[in-house]
């Protein structure tokens, strides 16, 4: 899909705190900080964001106080982005399970956010399948949005987190479940065949994010079993430590541009599909008319 002749990009999985690392008030950088990455490339890029780390500790400290504290903050960094660019993620947490429900109510219904995320059960010590994420889940569906949570790319090779989330895709069937980062790491493989698995048992309710797309092996395979329509962009970017930020594209955050395997830009990912034997649908379909359908975005953009 083309913008102003551009390639639409839509990245379901960004992380950009909303507030600063003291946590005493907004971020050490502007709007313009983070739009300087996105126009910075060649795509018309479009995020859906997520809180990082000062939110993440104050949701493992106290999640009754830290869901709302978050939520605020995220809400600040939508409010100053232009139209149509940046969109928002709700954070949650089962342990504050009705100011959960109540920011989903607020964020989804009042302020246009689009996704519940990224649900990090592994880090915060709860299961992704538990009542209260079933609960969650409803919710959402509700206001149909999706709830995208973590799965693990390369750790826990036994498989806990994919099961987890498709035990709770199978829960709530009416829900819209995102693996995050599931195809890229060496628990790609099994990702890939436990959704297909669900599949074939009659699941329709699961998307799997791309995290790394130059692992060809991988997005082929994804793709072959279980088809475009079900994979979307998840890279999993984070504005790190103060601006000018790491370029998107780039691999790992913590490292330099120079030291990518590859030049860091839109551009690079959308020859990765290619090489994976992608056809031009099926790149239309992963770079963007997927997630304009799962965080229905079709007018807003």
């Amino acid at each position: 899909m083309i913008v102003d002749g551009k390639r639409l990009w839509i990245d379901s999985h960004v992380h950009v705190r909303g507030w600063n690392e003291a946590e005493t008030g907004p971020p050490e950088f502007g709007i313009e900080d983070v739009m300087a990455v996105m126009d910075a490339d060649a795509a018309h890029l479009v995020w859906v964001i997520s809180f990082s780390w000062p939110g993440m500790r104050r949701i493992g400290r106290d999640p009754r106080t830290g869901v709302p504290w978050t939520n605020e903050g995220q809400l600040r960094l939508v409010a100053q982005a232009p139209e149509g660019r940046i969109f928002g993620s709700i954070a949650i947490h089962p342990d504050a399970l009705e100011e959960s429900l109540d920011a989903i109510d607020l964020y989804a219904g009042e302020h246009g956010f689009v996704q519940i995320g990224e649900v990090l059960g592994y880090a915060m010590k709860f299961a992704l399948d538990s009542p209260e994420m079933v609960a969650i889940a409803r919710r959402a569906a509700e206001h149909d949005v999706p709830v995208q949570v973590h799965v693990s790319t390369a750790g826990q090779p036994e498989g806990r987190q994919m099961r987890e989330a498709i035990s709770l895709a199978r829960q709530v069937p009416e829900a819209k479940i995102i693996a995050a980062h599931a195809i890229g790491g060496t628990n790609s493989w099994m990702h890939i065949t436990a959704a297909e698995v669900y599949a074939m048992m009659g699941g329709e309710n699961l998307w799997l994010e791309i995290r790394d797309f130059n692992t060809r092996e991988w997005v082929r395979e994804a793709v072959e079993r279980l088809g475009s329509e079900r994979l979307i962009c998840g890279t999993d970017w984070i504005a790190r430590d103060l601006p000018p930020f790491p370029p998107y594209g780039i691999l790992f955050p913590n490292e330099s541009p120079d030291d990518n395997p590859y030049p860091c830009r839109v551009s690079s990912l959308e020859g990765f599909l290619r090489e994976s034997g992608c056809s031009e649908d099926d790149i239309a379909n992963i770079a963007a008319r997927n997630s304009i359908e799962l965080f229905g975005l079709e007018g807003r953009l």
